[in-house]
Protein backbone atom coordinates (compact mmCIF):
# COMPACT_ATOMS: atom_id res chain seq x y z
CA UNK A 1 0.00 0.00 0.00
CA UNK A 2 2.81 2.49 0.68
CA UNK A 3 4.37 1.66 -2.27
CA UNK A 4 1.29 2.16 -4.17
CA UNK A 5 0.52 5.67 -2.15
CA UNK A 6 4.15 6.88 -2.91
CA UNK A 7 3.86 5.72 -7.11
CA UNK A 8 0.50 8.01 -7.20
CA UNK A 9 2.38 10.83 -4.80
CA UNK A 10 5.54 10.26 -7.73
CA UNK A 11 2.94 10.47 -10.82
CA UNK A 12 1.06 13.71 -9.29
CA UNK A 13 4.46 15.28 -8.74
CA UNK A 14 5.44 14.79 -12.28
CA UNK A 15 2.23 16.31 -13.42
CA UNK A 16 2.96 19.28 -11.15
CA UNK A 17 6.64 19.66 -12.58
CA UNK A 18 4.88 19.38 -16.27
CA UNK A 19 2.51 21.77 -15.90
CA UNK A 20 5.49 24.21 -14.60
CA UNK A 21 8.01 23.28 -17.03
CA UNK A 22 5.19 23.86 -20.12
CA UNK A 23 3.64 27.22 -18.22
CA UNK A 24 5.22 28.61 -16.46
CA UNK A 25 8.24 31.31 -17.04
CA UNK A 26 10.65 33.47 -14.79
CA UNK A 27 8.35 36.56 -14.61
CA UNK A 28 10.96 38.87 -13.90
CA UNK A 29 9.80 42.21 -17.02
CA UNK A 30 6.54 40.83 -17.46
CA UNK A 31 5.42 44.26 -16.43
CA UNK A 32 7.40 46.03 -19.35
CA UNK A 33 6.18 43.23 -21.56
CA UNK A 34 2.49 44.30 -20.39
CA UNK A 35 3.79 48.41 -20.93
CA UNK A 36 4.77 47.32 -24.52
CA UNK A 37 1.67 45.26 -25.13
CA UNK A 38 -0.19 48.46 -24.58
CA UNK A 39 1.43 51.00 -26.62
CA UNK A 40 0.92 48.53 -29.34
CA UNK A 41 -2.34 48.08 -28.04
CA UNK A 42 -2.50 52.09 -28.70
CA UNK A 43 -0.68 52.09 -32.24
CA UNK A 44 -3.37 49.33 -33.20
CA UNK A 45 -6.16 51.35 -32.35
CA UNK A 46 -5.02 54.63 -34.32
CA UNK A 47 -4.37 52.54 -37.13
CA UNK A 48 -8.31 51.43 -36.54
CA UNK A 49 -9.39 54.95 -36.72
CA UNK A 50 -7.78 55.68 -39.77
CA UNK A 51 -9.21 52.28 -41.46
CA UNK A 52 -12.64 53.67 -40.62
CA UNK A 53 -12.10 57.09 -41.39
CA UNK A 54 -10.90 55.48 -44.77
CA UNK A 55 -14.07 53.43 -44.94
CA UNK A 56 -16.83 56.29 -44.30
CA UNK A 57 -14.92 58.19 -47.29
CA UNK A 58 -15.12 55.32 -49.77
CA UNK A 59 -18.52 54.42 -48.83
CA UNK A 60 -21.07 54.96 -50.92
CA UNK A 61 -24.21 53.94 -52.05
CA UNK A 62 -24.92 50.87 -53.72
CA UNK A 63 -20.89 50.21 -51.87
CA UNK A 64 -20.37 48.09 -48.93
CA UNK A 65 -17.66 47.49 -46.65
CA UNK A 66 -14.99 44.31 -47.38
CA UNK A 67 -15.86 40.92 -45.46
CA UNK A 68 -12.06 41.06 -44.62
CA UNK A 69 -11.94 44.68 -43.49
CA UNK A 70 -15.20 43.93 -41.40
CA UNK A 71 -13.55 40.73 -39.71
CA UNK A 72 -10.49 43.05 -38.68
CA UNK A 73 -12.26 45.87 -37.14
CA UNK A 74 -14.58 42.99 -35.14
CA UNK A 75 -10.58 41.47 -34.31
CA UNK A 76 -9.20 44.71 -33.20
CA UNK A 77 -12.39 45.36 -30.75
CA UNK A 78 -12.15 41.55 -29.53
CA UNK A 79 -8.34 42.17 -28.57
CA UNK A 80 -9.28 45.74 -26.84
CA UNK A 81 -11.74 43.57 -24.37
CA UNK A 82 -8.86 41.25 -23.84
CA UNK A 83 -5.51 43.16 -23.01
CA UNK A 84 -7.48 44.95 -19.76
CA UNK A 85 -8.26 41.58 -18.60
CA UNK A 86 -4.78 40.49 -19.29
CA UNK A 87 -3.48 43.25 -17.56
CA UNK A 88 -5.82 43.19 -14.39
CA UNK A 89 -4.49 39.74 -14.14
CA UNK A 90 -0.82 40.73 -14.20
CA UNK A 91 -1.09 43.22 -11.46
CA UNK A 92 -3.46 40.97 -8.85
CA UNK A 93 -1.27 37.93 -9.00
CA UNK A 94 1.55 36.86 -6.84
CA UNK A 95 5.12 35.98 -8.35
CA UNK A 96 4.54 32.15 -8.94
CA UNK A 97 0.48 32.95 -10.39
CA UNK A 98 2.58 35.60 -13.12
CA UNK A 99 5.09 33.01 -14.25
CA UNK A 100 2.04 31.30 -15.82
CA UNK A 101 0.84 34.31 -17.44
CA UNK A 102 4.30 35.25 -19.36
CA UNK A 103 3.29 33.31 -22.47
CA UNK A 104 0.00 34.88 -22.66
CA UNK A 105 1.05 38.27 -22.39
CA UNK A 106 4.33 36.98 -25.11
CA UNK A 107 1.23 35.90 -27.32
CA UNK A 108 -1.14 38.85 -26.93
CA UNK A 109 1.35 40.61 -28.08
CA UNK A 110 2.12 38.38 -31.61
CA UNK A 111 -1.24 38.76 -32.40
CA UNK A 112 -1.85 42.30 -31.98
CA UNK A 113 1.64 42.71 -34.12
CA UNK A 114 -0.15 39.97 -36.44
CA UNK A 115 -3.09 42.61 -36.25
CA UNK A 116 -1.13 45.75 -37.37
CA UNK A 117 0.73 44.35 -40.36
CA UNK A 118 -3.01 42.95 -41.46
CA UNK A 119 -4.45 46.39 -40.92
CA UNK A 120 -2.06 47.40 -44.14
CA UNK A 121 -4.79 47.83 -46.42
CA UNK A 122 -3.31 48.92 -49.63
CA UNK A 123 -6.50 48.43 -51.44
CA UNK A 124 -9.63 49.81 -51.60
CA UNK A 125 -12.11 49.20 -48.02
CA UNK A 126 -15.33 48.61 -50.39
CA UNK A 127 -16.69 46.85 -52.91
CA UNK A 128 -19.97 46.77 -54.73
CA UNK A 129 -23.00 45.55 -53.11
CA UNK A 130 -24.82 43.37 -55.53
CA UNK A 131 -28.13 43.55 -53.45
CA UNK A 132 -28.41 46.91 -53.98
CA UNK A 133 -30.92 47.46 -57.30
CA UNK A 134 -30.77 50.78 -59.21
CA UNK A 135 -29.42 53.20 -61.39
CA UNK A 136 -28.01 57.10 -61.74
CA UNK A 137 -30.22 59.26 -64.22
CA UNK A 138 -28.62 62.09 -65.47
CA UNK A 139 -29.57 65.40 -63.53
CA UNK A 140 -32.24 67.40 -65.51
CA UNK A 141 -31.28 71.34 -66.87
CA UNK A 142 -34.80 72.22 -65.32
CA UNK A 143 -33.54 72.45 -61.46
CA UNK A 144 -35.35 75.46 -59.93
CA UNK A 145 -37.00 76.48 -56.64
CA UNK A 146 -40.17 75.10 -57.97
CA UNK A 147 -38.88 71.72 -59.03
CA UNK A 148 -36.51 71.18 -55.85
CA UNK A 149 -39.64 72.17 -53.53
CA UNK A 150 -41.84 69.56 -55.33
CA UNK A 151 -39.29 67.15 -54.91
CA UNK A 152 -39.11 67.44 -51.28
CA UNK A 153 -42.81 67.36 -50.92
CA UNK A 154 -42.24 63.86 -52.69
CA UNK A 155 -39.35 62.39 -50.31
CA UNK A 156 -41.34 63.21 -47.41
CA UNK A 157 -44.41 61.44 -48.70
CA UNK A 158 -41.76 58.48 -48.99
CA UNK A 159 -40.70 58.75 -45.55
CA UNK A 160 -44.17 58.74 -44.25
CA UNK A 161 -44.91 54.93 -43.36
CA UNK A 162 -48.57 56.00 -43.98
CA UNK A 163 -48.54 56.70 -47.71
CA UNK A 164 -47.55 53.87 -50.26
CA UNK A 165 -48.47 55.15 -53.95
CA UNK A 166 -47.87 59.21 -54.84
CA UNK A 167 -49.03 60.61 -58.06
CA UNK A 168 -47.14 63.22 -60.00
CA UNK A 169 -49.73 65.06 -62.34
CA UNK A 170 -49.84 67.67 -64.77
CA UNK A 171 -49.57 69.32 -68.12
CA UNK A 172 -47.11 68.47 -70.72
CA UNK A 173 -43.71 69.80 -70.15
CA UNK A 174 -44.42 70.78 -66.82
CA UNK A 175 -41.10 68.46 -65.72
CA UNK A 176 -42.74 65.35 -63.96
CA UNK A 177 -39.98 63.05 -65.35
CA UNK A 178 -37.47 65.77 -64.01
CA UNK A 179 -38.90 65.86 -60.28
CA UNK A 180 -39.20 62.21 -60.26
CA UNK A 181 -35.76 62.08 -61.54
CA UNK A 182 -34.29 64.03 -58.84
CA UNK A 183 -36.19 62.11 -56.63
CA UNK A 184 -34.58 58.58 -57.88
CA UNK A 185 -31.10 60.10 -57.59
CA UNK A 186 -31.58 61.73 -54.02
CA UNK A 187 -32.80 57.78 -52.81
CA UNK A 188 -29.62 56.23 -54.59
CA UNK A 189 -27.58 58.34 -51.86
CA UNK A 190 -29.17 55.99 -49.33
CA UNK A 191 -30.97 58.60 -47.22
CA UNK A 192 -34.12 56.68 -46.89
CA UNK A 193 -33.53 53.01 -46.35
CA UNK A 194 -34.64 51.67 -49.80
CA UNK A 195 -32.05 49.18 -51.75
CA UNK A 196 -34.01 48.68 -54.78
CA UNK A 197 -35.33 51.68 -56.88
CA UNK A 198 -36.85 50.55 -60.01
CA UNK A 199 -37.44 53.27 -63.14
CA UNK A 200 -39.51 52.17 -65.99
CA UNK A 201 -40.63 54.31 -68.76
CA UNK A 202 -44.53 53.44 -69.14
CA UNK A 203 -45.38 53.48 -72.84
CA UNK A 204 -48.61 54.93 -74.14
CA UNK A 205 -49.68 51.44 -74.99
CA UNK A 206 -48.38 49.23 -72.61
CA UNK A 207 -49.71 46.03 -71.87
CA UNK A 208 -49.25 44.01 -68.90
CA UNK A 209 -46.87 41.97 -70.33
CA UNK A 210 -45.14 44.72 -71.29
CA UNK A 211 -44.92 46.25 -68.34
CA UNK A 212 -43.84 43.16 -66.34
CA UNK A 213 -41.10 42.83 -68.94
CA UNK A 214 -39.96 45.93 -68.16
CA UNK A 215 -39.66 46.01 -64.54
CA UNK A 216 -38.17 43.12 -64.47
CA UNK A 217 -35.74 44.11 -67.10
CA UNK A 218 -34.84 47.01 -64.95
CA UNK A 219 -33.98 44.87 -61.83
CA UNK A 220 -32.20 42.75 -63.92
CA UNK A 221 -33.97 39.49 -63.26
CA UNK A 222 -35.98 37.15 -65.93
CA UNK A 223 -39.49 36.05 -65.44
CA UNK A 224 -41.34 33.29 -67.44
CA UNK A 225 -41.73 34.03 -70.62
CA UNK A 226 -45.49 31.86 -70.28
CA UNK A 227 -47.38 34.27 -71.58
CA UNK A 228 -49.96 33.74 -69.05
CA UNK A 229 -49.82 36.99 -66.79
CA UNK A 230 -51.29 35.37 -63.78
CA UNK A 231 -48.27 32.75 -63.14
CA UNK A 232 -45.62 36.14 -64.19
CA UNK A 233 -47.47 38.43 -61.32
CA UNK A 234 -46.94 36.11 -59.16
CA UNK A 235 -43.13 35.80 -59.86
CA UNK A 236 -42.61 39.23 -60.36
CA UNK A 237 -44.72 39.02 -56.70
CA UNK A 238 -42.07 37.04 -55.25
CA UNK A 239 -39.25 38.74 -56.34
CA UNK A 240 -39.97 42.02 -55.48
CA UNK A 241 -40.81 40.80 -51.69
CA UNK A 242 -37.70 38.71 -51.04
CA UNK A 243 -35.72 42.07 -52.13
CA UNK A 244 -36.79 43.58 -49.21
CA UNK A 245 -37.75 47.39 -49.64
CA UNK A 246 -38.56 49.22 -52.71
CA UNK A 247 -39.57 52.55 -54.92
CA UNK A 248 -40.62 51.55 -57.89
CA UNK A 249 -41.20 54.82 -60.26
CA UNK A 250 -43.39 54.44 -63.31
CA UNK A 251 -43.08 57.67 -65.39
CA UNK A 252 -45.93 58.66 -67.88
CA UNK A 253 -48.84 56.27 -67.20
CA UNK A 254 -51.53 57.02 -69.28
CA UNK A 255 -53.84 53.90 -67.85
CA UNK A 256 -55.09 52.65 -64.61
CA UNK A 257 -53.85 49.21 -64.14
CA UNK A 258 -54.32 46.64 -61.50
CA UNK A 259 -51.38 46.36 -59.24
CA UNK A 260 -52.46 42.65 -58.90
CA UNK A 261 -52.71 41.42 -62.23
CA UNK A 262 -49.07 43.13 -62.82
CA UNK A 263 -47.50 41.63 -60.08
CA UNK A 264 -46.70 45.07 -57.69
CA UNK A 265 -47.14 43.88 -54.03
CA UNK A 266 -48.89 46.08 -51.99
CA UNK A 267 -47.17 46.36 -48.64
CA UNK A 268 -45.44 48.68 -46.04
CA UNK A 269 -41.95 47.11 -47.67
CA UNK A 270 -43.08 48.56 -51.09
CA UNK A 271 -43.86 52.07 -52.54
CA UNK A 272 -44.79 52.87 -55.87
CA UNK A 273 -44.11 56.79 -57.61
CA UNK A 274 -46.06 57.65 -61.12
CA UNK A 275 -46.24 60.50 -63.38
CA UNK A 276 -49.17 61.10 -65.09
CA UNK A 277 -50.62 63.52 -66.97
CA UNK A 278 -54.30 62.73 -65.91
CA UNK A 279 -55.12 63.37 -62.29
CA UNK A 280 -58.07 60.70 -62.92
CA UNK A 281 -55.48 58.09 -63.17
CA UNK A 282 -53.46 58.98 -60.02
CA UNK A 283 -56.62 58.88 -58.39
CA UNK A 284 -58.21 55.75 -59.50
CA UNK A 285 -54.78 54.34 -58.51
CA UNK A 286 -55.47 55.58 -54.65
CA UNK A 287 -52.15 58.22 -55.08
CA UNK A 288 -51.41 60.49 -52.58
CA UNK A 289 -51.53 63.38 -55.16
CA UNK A 290 -48.64 65.81 -56.05
CA UNK A 291 -49.58 68.24 -58.72
CA UNK A 292 -46.67 69.56 -60.82
CA UNK A 293 -47.47 73.70 -61.55
CA UNK A 294 -45.87 76.00 -63.91
CA UNK A 295 -42.73 77.54 -63.13
CA UNK A 296 -43.51 81.08 -60.90
CA UNK A 297 -42.17 83.86 -62.79
CA UNK A 298 -39.17 84.10 -61.04
CA UNK A 299 -38.04 80.64 -61.58
CA UNK A 300 -38.96 80.74 -65.28
CA UNK A 301 -36.55 83.56 -65.80
CA UNK A 302 -34.16 81.93 -63.64
CA UNK A 303 -33.97 78.72 -66.03
CA UNK A 304 -34.05 81.25 -69.01
CA UNK A 305 -30.94 82.97 -68.11
CA UNK A 306 -28.96 80.19 -67.23
CA UNK A 307 -30.34 78.58 -70.30
CA UNK A 308 -29.44 81.40 -72.55
CA UNK A 309 -26.29 82.92 -70.87
CA UNK A 310 -26.19 85.27 -68.37
CA UNK A 311 -23.85 87.43 -70.29
CA UNK A 312 -26.43 88.22 -72.79
CA UNK A 313 -28.81 89.36 -69.99
CA UNK A 314 -27.00 92.00 -68.92
CA UNK A 315 -27.61 94.14 -72.13
CA UNK A 316 -30.62 96.44 -71.62
CA UNK A 317 -31.70 96.45 -74.88
CA UNK A 318 -32.47 93.01 -75.06
CA UNK A 319 -33.67 92.45 -71.03
CA UNK A 320 -37.40 93.32 -72.24
CA UNK A 321 -37.70 91.26 -75.16
CA UNK A 322 -35.95 88.59 -73.21
CA UNK A 323 -38.59 88.80 -70.65
CA UNK A 324 -41.68 88.98 -73.04
CA UNK A 325 -40.57 85.82 -74.50
CA UNK A 326 -40.50 83.98 -71.42
CA UNK A 327 -43.90 85.41 -70.92
CA UNK A 328 -45.22 83.39 -74.01
CA UNK A 329 -42.85 80.23 -72.50
CA UNK A 330 -46.45 79.70 -69.91
CA UNK A 331 -43.67 79.06 -67.00
CA UNK A 332 -43.52 75.35 -69.26
CA UNK A 333 -39.88 74.11 -68.11
CA UNK A 334 -39.20 71.93 -71.72
CA UNK A 335 -40.71 75.00 -73.99
CA UNK A 336 -38.26 77.50 -71.58
CA UNK A 337 -35.12 74.98 -72.25
CA UNK A 338 -36.32 74.91 -75.50
CA UNK A 339 -36.35 78.17 -76.44
CA UNK A 340 -33.53 79.67 -74.43
CA UNK A 341 -31.36 77.22 -76.12
CA UNK A 342 -32.19 78.12 -79.85
CA UNK A 343 -31.05 82.15 -78.50
CA UNK A 344 -28.31 81.08 -76.91
CA UNK A 345 -25.23 83.03 -77.71
CA UNK A 346 -27.24 85.50 -79.91
CA UNK A 347 -26.74 89.18 -79.14
CA UNK A 348 -28.27 90.76 -82.62
CA UNK A 349 -31.41 92.73 -81.13
CA UNK A 350 -32.97 92.38 -84.46
CA UNK A 351 -33.25 88.47 -84.17
CA UNK A 352 -34.50 88.99 -80.62
CA UNK A 353 -37.19 91.45 -82.23
CA UNK A 354 -37.66 88.91 -84.54
CA UNK A 355 -37.51 85.71 -82.34
CA UNK A 356 -40.50 87.78 -80.12
CA UNK A 357 -43.06 88.64 -83.20
CA UNK A 358 -42.82 84.86 -84.20
CA UNK A 359 -43.61 83.82 -80.81
CA UNK A 360 -46.32 85.81 -81.04
CA UNK A 361 -47.68 85.06 -84.31
CA UNK A 362 -46.95 80.98 -84.08
CA UNK A 363 -44.84 80.03 -80.93
CA UNK A 364 -43.59 76.72 -83.53
CA UNK A 365 -42.33 79.12 -85.56
CA UNK A 366 -38.83 79.22 -83.64
CA UNK A 367 -38.24 76.05 -81.77
CA UNK A 368 -39.30 72.73 -82.93
CA UNK A 369 -42.22 72.61 -80.03
CA UNK A 370 -44.34 70.69 -82.49
CA UNK A 371 -41.86 67.92 -82.56
CA UNK A 372 -41.38 68.25 -78.86
CA UNK A 373 -44.64 69.03 -76.73
CA UNK A 374 -47.41 68.90 -79.95
CA UNK A 375 -47.33 65.28 -80.46
CA UNK A 376 -47.80 64.50 -76.29
CA UNK A 377 -50.80 67.17 -76.39
CA UNK A 378 -52.22 65.87 -79.38
CA UNK A 379 -52.08 62.48 -77.78
CA UNK A 380 -53.62 64.20 -75.02
CA UNK A 381 -56.36 65.42 -76.92
CA UNK A 382 -56.37 61.99 -78.64
CA UNK A 383 -56.84 60.17 -74.91
CA UNK A 384 -59.99 62.26 -75.05
CA UNK A 385 -61.95 59.97 -77.62
CA UNK A 386 -65.27 61.42 -77.18
CA UNK A 387 -65.65 63.75 -80.57
CA UNK A 388 -68.16 66.28 -78.70
CA UNK A 389 -65.15 66.60 -75.44
CA UNK A 390 -62.68 67.80 -77.89
CA UNK A 391 -64.44 69.70 -79.89
CA UNK A 392 -65.45 71.93 -76.10
CA UNK A 393 -62.01 71.82 -75.77
CA UNK A 394 -60.59 73.42 -79.01
CA UNK A 395 -63.11 76.52 -78.56
CA UNK A 396 -61.19 77.31 -75.26
CA UNK A 397 -58.58 78.24 -77.32
CA UNK A 398 -60.65 81.53 -78.64
CA UNK A 399 -60.99 82.73 -75.63
CA UNK A 400 -58.12 85.10 -74.43
CA UNK A 401 -59.08 86.35 -70.70
CA UNK A 402 -56.37 86.66 -68.70
CA UNK A 403 -58.29 86.32 -65.47
CA UNK A 404 -60.02 83.04 -66.61
CA UNK A 405 -62.90 82.08 -68.70
CA UNK A 406 -65.89 81.91 -66.45
CA UNK A 407 -67.03 78.17 -66.40
CA UNK A 408 -71.14 78.93 -66.59
CA UNK A 409 -70.40 80.92 -69.60
CA UNK A 410 -68.01 78.71 -71.27
CA UNK A 411 -70.88 76.07 -70.90
CA UNK A 412 -74.01 78.38 -72.00
CA UNK A 413 -71.33 78.93 -74.96
CA UNK A 414 -71.20 75.13 -75.65
CA UNK A 415 -74.98 74.53 -75.42
CA UNK A 416 -75.24 77.50 -77.74
CA UNK A 417 -73.06 76.23 -80.36
CA UNK A 418 -74.44 72.88 -80.10
CA UNK A 419 -71.64 71.02 -78.83
CA UNK A 420 -73.13 69.41 -76.05
CA UNK A 421 -76.37 67.01 -77.02
CA UNK A 422 -79.43 68.41 -75.27
CA UNK A 423 -80.12 66.89 -72.21
CA UNK A 424 -84.01 67.91 -72.01
CA UNK A 425 -83.36 71.02 -69.65
CA UNK A 426 -80.89 73.66 -68.83
CA UNK A 427 -79.85 71.97 -65.89
CA UNK A 428 -79.08 68.89 -67.32
CA UNK A 429 -77.36 70.70 -69.77
CA UNK A 430 -75.28 72.52 -67.17
CA UNK A 431 -74.13 69.12 -65.58
CA UNK A 432 -73.17 67.69 -68.83
CA UNK A 433 -71.18 70.93 -69.63
CA UNK A 434 -69.71 70.45 -65.80
CA UNK A 435 -68.91 67.24 -66.12
CA UNK A 436 -66.81 67.68 -69.70
CA UNK A 437 -64.74 70.33 -67.38
CA UNK A 438 -63.74 67.94 -64.74
CA UNK A 439 -62.29 65.93 -67.75
CA UNK A 440 -60.64 68.79 -69.35
CA UNK A 441 -59.05 70.02 -65.60
CA UNK A 442 -58.23 66.96 -65.03
CA UNK A 443 -55.95 66.00 -67.62
CA UNK A 444 -54.04 69.42 -67.34
CA UNK A 445 -55.89 70.95 -70.84
CA UNK A 446 -57.21 73.33 -68.36
CA UNK A 447 -56.30 74.79 -65.22
CA UNK A 448 -58.71 75.62 -62.38
CA UNK A 449 -57.87 79.63 -61.35
CA UNK A 450 -60.90 80.08 -58.95
CA UNK A 451 -63.43 81.98 -58.68
CA UNK A 452 -65.41 79.45 -60.80
CA UNK A 453 -63.11 80.15 -63.80
CA UNK A 454 -60.89 78.31 -65.51
CA UNK A 455 -57.90 79.14 -68.07
CA UNK A 456 -56.26 77.39 -70.47
CA UNK A 457 -52.03 77.81 -71.02
CA UNK A 458 -50.78 80.11 -73.84
CA UNK A 459 -48.65 76.95 -74.74
CA UNK A 460 -51.79 74.89 -74.93
CA UNK A 461 -54.04 77.48 -76.66
CA UNK A 462 -51.56 78.07 -79.58
CA UNK A 463 -51.27 73.98 -79.80
CA UNK A 464 -55.19 73.72 -80.07
CA UNK A 465 -54.95 76.39 -82.96
CA UNK A 466 -52.33 73.89 -84.43
CA UNK A 467 -54.75 70.82 -84.37
CA UNK A 468 -57.90 72.51 -85.27
CA UNK A 469 -55.21 73.35 -88.71
CA UNK A 470 -54.59 70.12 -88.68
CA UNK A 471 -58.17 68.98 -88.77
CA UNK A 472 -59.29 71.48 -91.46
CA UNK A 473 -56.43 71.55 -93.68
Amino acid sequence: ELVEQAGAVFEVANTIRGLIENHWEFPKGIDQNVNNLKRKRDQLNGQKEDIESRTKSELRPRKKVKKEVDLWIENVKRINGEIPNLESKVRGSSFFSRGFLVKNVRKKEEEVEELLEKGRFSDDLVVNDLSWIGQVLPTPSLVVETVKRKKNEIMQHLRNDEVQKIGVYGMPGVGKTSVVTLVNNELLKGEIEFKIIVWVTVARKCSVIELQNKIAKAMNVSISEDEDETLRAGMLSEILSEKGRFVLILDDVWERFSFEKVGIPESSKGKLVLTSRSLDVCRRMDCQVVKMEPLSNEDAWTLFSDKVGQNLMSSTDLLPIAKSIVERCAGLPLVIVIVASSMRGEDNLSIWRNALAELNRKISSIIDVKDKVYQQLRFSYDRLKDRRIQNCFLTCALYREDSGILKEQLIRDWVGKGLIEEMGSLEANMDKGQAILRTLVANCLLENVGNERVRMHDLVTEMAKLITQDLYE
